[in-house]
């Protein structure tokens, strides 16, 4: 498995946080649910639209654009 950090794609066992990161530290963080039909995201754009809504109402900066 591989995931996003700092920009890159790094594999899972790579992804380490820093303990002085700030959403460590403090908890920062935003979560968005998503229902899935046929292996197709229901409603996905919406879904981003408040994902990025809900980021900026807390100051946090997605730097990867997601689009559908």
């Amino acid at each position: 498995m591989h995931v996003y950090l700092n920009g890159k794609i790094v594999p899972s066992k790579e992804a380490l946080v820093s303990v002085f990161d700030h959403g460590f530290l403090y908890g920062d963080g935003i979560y968005e649910t998503m229902r899935v039909y046929d292996r197709v995201i229901f409603m996905l754009d919406e879904h981003l639209q408040r994902l990025y809504r809900s980021a900026s109402l807390i100051g946090l900066m997605i730097p990867l654009m997601l689009t559908a």
